[in-house]
């Protein structure tokens, strides 16, 4: 039976979700809000949001033909996030963002194990984390269309993990590190109404530095080279 991307599925779930994003406003009667077009340069807000992650792995160059682990991948695991939002519009098109979040997430790797009697089992290891993200983002937003604007945006992110050095992350074999810097990338949709903004968003994130941490008396850790933190983002932003 052929296998099952992921992320594959994430994304095609995100179009149909975007397609349903975009006939909201053609339903909403909502009031433009004019103080957002240039007049209220700094406001606020909150947002929640529901995350997916896993994990890029780099397996090592060389492994030992007697070992014990015959194949592994990375799996999906659920979280969620809950920021306060700073805004800065410098530019009538131009937002300056950052977005301080307590994220939890689990990302999990599952290693196929060959037995003494040379059955395969398998075997999951699970990485719970909750984290501190400190994401700064520019976002670029169209010209206003009726009550709503479309918007893209990117910019770099610092994780602090603050689950690192939990005493249930010590009995794990699979070790990551406790900080962790991401890309990020994402698009959106503001829409107005008379007293605040609401703006349903998806974001993609990569990590950009290796977070294995390494713990070669155990096989479960050897086997790898490197891990790289993905995740994929809908969060809904309350601003005003």
């Amino acid at each position: 039976m052929a296998s099952v991307n992921p992320w594959h599925l994430c994304f095609l779930y995100m179009r149909k979700v975007i397609l349903i994003l975009f006939l909201l406003p053609v339903l909403a009667k909502a009031q433009f809000n004019i103080h957002e077009l240039g007049r209220k340069q700094i406001y606020f807000g909150i947002t929640l949001g529901a995350n997916v992650s896993d994990y890029k792995i780099i397996k090592k160059p060389y492994v030992p033909e007697n070992d014990s682990i015959k194949s592994f991948s990375s799996k999906i695991g659920p979280g969620f996030n809950l920021g306060i939002i700073s805004n800065w519009q410098f530019h009538r098109n131009f937002d300056l963002r950052f977005i301080p979040t307590l994220s939890f997430a689990e990302r999990k790797i599952e290693y196929a194990v060959r037995q003494k009697r040379q059955s395969v089992v398998m075997i999951p290891q699970s990485v719970s984390s909750i984290y501190l993200d400190f994401p700064l983002l520019l976002r670029f937003k169209s010209e206003p269309i009726k009550d709503f604007r479309l918007y893209a945006l990117a910019g770099i992110r610092f994780d602090v993990d603050l689950a690192s050095n939990s005493s249930v992350r010590d009995k794990l074999l699979l070790k990551v590190k406790k900080y962790d810097i991401a890309a990020e990338y994402g698009v959106g949709i503001m829409i107005y109404f008379p007293y605040f903004i609401m703006s349903p968003e998806f974001k993609m994130s990569h990590g950009i530095i290796d977070i294995n941490s390494p713990t070669n008396n155990y096989m479960y850790s050897r086997v790898i080279d490197k891990l790289y933190s993905r995740t994929f983002t809908f969060s809904l932003h309350l601003e005003g």
